[in-house]
């Protein structure tokens, strides 16, 4: 689905990206600490994690979206957070529609609440319907009416300016779809990708710059419109490519204070970087720019709301201890305060590089690389300010102000186990430990004291003290 999309992205960023640590053990001289956590310098406030879709892909059987096990399964034991689904218009030859996906909106929500979890459901516009598209062509050159689309829903076309109020409408009435099935909407994204013609659902925006992009005008037109129907709902967008947002040419680049005002949360999309993390990767480079040159200045919080490309065997570049670092790199330089992961499940093979997991019967990798992070930094956590002497460890820390926890995600990119060495007031004095590594799936190590934690040897540890979800 995205081997067009990943090819353009690939050759704008993935030549610049160098693997930059190293795989020699390090000590910190005197024997001090190797990290050190600072529990009162503290920054974005989690959201949650998740991944988009159903049992398996919405084209299935619809007999096949859902079962009560697997819901069960990624809510209480991957600890999904975010539910990510598309909106579809009620056109024939479409994927699903809404009689489709409500029994699965309504099995997550019904899972989500058995078990007390805050669950946030967020939904992608694909393709404005076909009778509000047009050519780009004749929307760049004013005509009025313009062309219509000849794709229909697919292959691109933009959405006609005039429409605006209807699109508005629309949108609308997909919230009010989750409201009637007792779902209270977190966020809509109007438009998914907006700079990508594909041969699926797809729309464009063009990017003028001569004047403002269209994606901002229509950000400007149909969010107050939206906003007035459904006030709590956010904005969330442009949902183009994090390798072309962390530039300054493109749609972030191109806002002004109107668009930006309309706007509610920062998102991207991203496939494969295959680099470590360190401050001087590409990965750290372009997390680093949208954090400082979007989010910050205009007070918006960012998200990761589409990746994949990963592999479910740990050691591969692009394995899964690579997504791994991934989310730290996310978490840490771009501050993102939620991440979601593109197709959740499929079944009747075994998952691609694009799907998680494999319904209940395979858990790959990918799956518990992502519990690590999922499980155990619940909604509402803060991160809390880390800093290491050693260039092979990879840490986050987050406190959580309701459950009382201290939540630490650890990874030992080197090749010889480490001793973790804490510094910092208010630590609390044990741990429990759960380790993802080539032989271990998220298996519990059990409780560790904070002075004599072993880091293994390429490894990822997330140590946990206090109530979260268990």
């Amino acid at each position: 689905m995205h081997n067009r999309r990943t090819t353009l992205i690939g050759s704008l960023v993935m030549l610049a990206m160098v693997f930059d640590g190293c795989s020699c053990s390090k000590r910190t001289p005197g024997g001090g600490p190797n990290v050190t956590i600072d529990l009162r310098t503290q920054y974005q406030t989690i959201e949650g994690f998740g991944f988009f879709g159903a049992q398996t892909v919405w084209w299935g059987n619809a007999s096949d979206l859902w079962s009560d096990a697997w819901g069960t399964l990624v809510v209480t034991d991957l600890g999904l957070s975010v539910w990510r689904s598309e909106y579809y218009s009620e056109e024939t030859n479409q994927d699903a529609n809404w009689a489709k996906q409500k029994p699965v909106v309504q099995g997550f929500k019904r899972i989500a609440d058995a078990n007390r979890v805050p669950l946030k459901f967020i939904l992608t516009v694909w393709s404005a319907p076909s009778s509000m598209k047009c050519t780009i062509a004749s929307v760049q050159a004013g005509q009025s009416p313009c062309t219509p689309h000849p794709g229909g829903l697919k292959n691109g076309g933009t959405l006609d300016p005039s429409r605006y109020a209807a699109y508005a409408q629309w949108l609308g009435q997909g919230i009010k779809n989750y409201a009637d099935a007792g779902v209270d909407l977190y966020a809509i994204s109007p438009q998914n990708e907006p700079m990508f013609v594909e041969s699926y659902n797809s729309c464009v925006y063009d990017i003028d710059p001569a004047k403002r992009n269209a994606y901002a005008r229509m950000i400007e037109a149909v969010t107050p419109l939206v906003k007035q129907a459904y006030p709590n709902v956010k904005i969330f967008g442009t949902e183009n490519m994090l390798g072309l947002e962390g530039q300054p040419w493109f749609y972030s680049g191109k806002m002004d204070r109107a668009a930006w005002a309309n706007f509610d949360v920062l998102a991207y999309h991203g496939y494969v970087d295959g680099v470590a993390p360190t401050a001087s990767s590409q990965l750290a480079i372009y997390w680093n720019y949208v954090r400082t040159k979007w989010a910050a200045p205009h007070g918006k919080s960012s998200w990761m709301t589409e990746t994949a490309g990963y592999t479910d065997v740990w050691a591969d570049a692009n394995g899964a201890r690579t997504l791994g670092l991934a989310i730290y790199a996310a978490l840490n330089y771009g501050q993102a305060s939620a991440w979601v992961w593109w197709q959740g499940s499929e079944l009747g093979r075994p998952p691609s590089q694009y799907t998680l997991m494999g319904g209940t019967q395979y858990l790959g990798k990918r799956y518990y690389v992502s519990k690590n992070f999922y499980r155990y930094i619940r909604p509402g956590a803060k991160m809390v300010k880390v800093t290491t002497s050693d260039a092979n460890l990879f840490v986050v820390a987050f406190t959580h102000p309701t459950m009382n926890a201290v939540t630490m995600v650890a990874i030992n990119s080197g090749t010889q186990d480490k001793n973790l060495v804490l510094g910092g007031k208010g630590i609390p004095s044990t741990f429990n430990a759960y380790r993802t590594s080539a032989t271990e799936d998220c298996v519990s190590v059990g409780s560790v004291a904070s002075g004599s934690i072993t880091l293994k040897a390429d490894s990822i540890t997330t140590l946990v003290n206090g109530n979260v979800f268990e």
